[in-house]
């Protein structure tokens, strides 16, 4: 069923093709591999997680919001600072069984939503690479190219 939602669903399919790893769990679209910079200014890698919304049972829908929830340390730019610009709140939240979100994050474009899962990804990721990329230039959102 993940695959044919993703083989059918053309903004997962071009997430997938384009070398990120994602699953879709517990109603989720997980990213893994993103990498960002913790306060330590050390590179480290976390996933991306927000809500999927089905167009059908074979196909998604638009994003419901904005918003994302992250998985890993407090993010930071490339100096240790913490991401505030687009950190909402720093609490572990259970978002499924198996999944508990370190931080929601709030990155909302000029339209107001996210056409796709596509542009929403890859927003985010860019947002928190940029920095890991600073310290390190050999590291990538897509670790399946």
């Amino acid at each position: 069923m993940q695959q044919q939602l993703i083989n059918l669903s053309p903004d997962l399919k071009k997430l997938q093709d384009e070398g990120y790893h994602i699953e879709v769990k517990g109603g989720h679209l997980v990213a893994h591999h993103i990498p960002y910079v913790n306060p330590n200014k050390e590179v480290k890698f976390g996933a991306l997680v927000c809500p999927l919304t089905l167009a059908s049972p074979t196909r998604t829908g638009t994003p419901p919001d904005h918003t994302m929830s992250f998985c890993g340390e407090l993010p930071c730019n490339s100096n240790g600072n913490p991401l505030t610009a687009i950190i909402n709140h720093s609490n572990p939240t259970p978002l499924s069984e198996g999944i508990i979100a370190n931080h929601y994050f709030s990155s909302k474009p000029i339209t107001g939503n996210y056409p796709n899962y596509y542009e929403k990804i890859r927003t985010y990721a860019e947002i928190l690479s940029i920095h890991a990329k600073e310290l390190d230039s050999t590291v990538t959102t897509k670790p399946k190219k």
